[in-house]
Protein backbone atom coordinates (compact mmCIF):
# COMPACT_ATOMS: atom_id res chain seq x y z
CA UNK A 1 0.00 0.00 0.00
CA UNK A 2 1.45 3.31 -0.84
CA UNK A 3 0.79 6.58 1.16
CA UNK A 4 -1.68 7.89 -1.40
CA UNK A 5 -3.90 5.11 -1.11
CA UNK A 6 -3.83 4.94 2.68
CA UNK A 7 -4.82 8.62 2.75
CA UNK A 8 -7.62 7.99 0.33
CA UNK A 9 -9.33 5.13 2.68
CA UNK A 10 -8.49 7.59 5.44
CA UNK A 11 -10.31 10.33 3.93
CA UNK A 12 -13.43 8.30 3.86
CA UNK A 13 -13.67 7.61 7.69
CA UNK A 14 -14.75 9.69 10.26
CA UNK A 15 -11.72 11.81 11.91
CA UNK A 16 -12.31 11.26 15.01
CA UNK A 17 -11.54 7.57 14.55
CA UNK A 18 -8.59 5.81 16.24
CA UNK A 19 -6.07 4.30 14.36
CA UNK A 20 -5.21 0.83 15.38
CA UNK A 21 -2.52 -1.72 14.09
CA UNK A 22 -3.40 -5.36 14.47
CA UNK A 23 -0.88 -7.93 15.59
CA UNK A 24 -0.48 -11.36 17.48
CA UNK A 25 -4.00 -11.31 18.08
CA UNK A 26 -3.96 -8.12 19.50
CA UNK A 27 -4.61 -4.37 18.81
CA UNK A 28 -2.95 -1.44 19.12
CA UNK A 29 -3.28 1.94 18.98
CA UNK A 30 -0.79 4.08 16.01
CA UNK A 31 1.54 6.52 18.29
CA UNK A 32 3.36 7.71 15.47
CA UNK A 33 4.79 7.59 11.62
CA UNK A 34 8.21 7.85 10.70
CA UNK A 35 9.82 8.42 7.11
CA UNK A 36 12.88 5.86 6.47
CA UNK A 37 14.82 7.20 3.40
CA UNK A 38 16.19 4.40 0.99
CA UNK A 39 19.17 4.16 1.09
CA UNK A 40 19.04 1.35 -2.09
CA UNK A 41 18.52 3.24 -5.64
CA UNK A 42 15.40 1.96 -7.15
CA UNK A 43 13.80 1.19 -3.85
CA UNK A 44 11.26 3.55 -2.36
CA UNK A 45 11.47 5.15 0.60
CA UNK A 46 8.83 3.99 3.37
CA UNK A 47 7.01 5.30 5.67
CA UNK A 48 6.81 3.09 9.14
CA UNK A 49 3.60 3.65 11.69
CA UNK A 50 4.62 2.47 15.46
CA UNK A 51 2.50 1.78 18.46
CA UNK A 52 1.96 2.95 21.80
CA UNK A 53 4.45 0.98 23.94
CA UNK A 54 2.49 1.60 26.71
CA UNK A 55 -0.32 -0.33 25.44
Amino acid sequence: MTVNQLIELLQSMPAEAVVLLEGDGAFARVAGVNLEKSVTLGLPDEVILFTDAEE
